[in-house]
């Protein structure tokens, strides 16, 4: 019986390509023989059967690292406990998806949100939400915000602007905050620590969406909102949030889009 084979015929015996197997050496994995003469790999029956074995890891996504060290292990607790090491990270990596997958539908939802509610107003209810940050001031200083541009939890949140009614019954901006909202603030490593942040409260508000320049100040203006409101018999508080959610390139430039939250009295 033949014990011996070349590349080609063990390619052609398991159903895989020389290019595999070649890699499978490249990365020390399996060790051919060498025929001093002429360079050919051959293959026994030893290095078969590990071809077998590290195909069948590859095909579960096992890492040509995960490999090497699993054909070192010697004994069945060592192999359990590797496998278990795979499932752990692999749980790890369906979780670290399904959290950004959460993300997505999150902004999708506000995307949607923010097609239907351009000038027109509605009655919304405002998601409870966490403050991370809050500066005094309304404009956006880069430099001061680091923290929050560097946090894990950065692509959970949004830019909230707080609003305050001035005399002329106008809308002043007073401080930018960061708020995650109740919905992503439970697939955040602060969300175990959330009752120590402030809270933006929930409550029933006139809700509309407005854009500006990207280039020019903000000036809030929110008539449609007035009229609503009078048509409706609905009083608006003096105090709203106006929250940062996405920018558009039109043929005029950039337009940032801002979902409007005015609390009813």
């Amino acid at each position: 019986m033949k014990n011996r084979h070349t590349i080609h015929e063990v390619a052609a015996l398991l159903g895989i390509s020389t290019d595999t197997i070649r890699l499978y050496e490249k990365e020390g994995l399996v060790t051919p023989l060498r025929n001093p003469e002429n360079g050919y790999r051959y293959y026994g029956s030893d290095e078969i059967h590990r071809i077998m074995g590290i195909y069948l890891y590859r095909q579960l996504n096992v890492s040509m690292s995960e490999i090497k060290s699993t054909l070192n292990v010697s004994s069945f607790p060592e192999i359990s406990a590797q496998f278990s090491e795979f499932i752990t990270t692999r749980e790890n990596r369906i979780q670290k998806l399904q959290n950004e997958i959460e993300k997505m539908r999150f902004m999708k939802h506000h995307l949607d949100r923010l097609h239907a509610g351009l000038d027109t107003c509605s009655l919304q209810t405002l998601p409870l939400g966490y403050i991370i940050y809050q500066q005094d001031f309304a404009e956006l200083r880069v430099a001061e915000l680091k923290a929050v541009f560097t946090s894990p939890s950065f692509s959970f949140g949004n830019f909230c602007y707080a609003l305050s009614q001035t005399e002329n019954a106008r809308y002043q901006t007073d401080a930018l905050r960061f708020v995650i909202r109740e919905p992503m603030m439970e697939l955040t490593e602060l969300n175990s620590d959330k009752e120590f942040f402030p809270v933006q409260g929930s409550c029933q508000c006139l809700y509309t969406v407005c854009s500006f320049p990207a280039d020019l100040p903000l000036e809030w203006n929110f008539d449609i909102v007035f009229d609503y409101a009078l048509q409706n018999g609905y009083q608006c508080a003096p105090n709203g949030y106006a929250f940062y959610v996405f920018s558009l390139m039109g043929e005029h430039g950039i337009s940032n889009f801002y979902e409007v939250y005015l609390p009813l009295l």
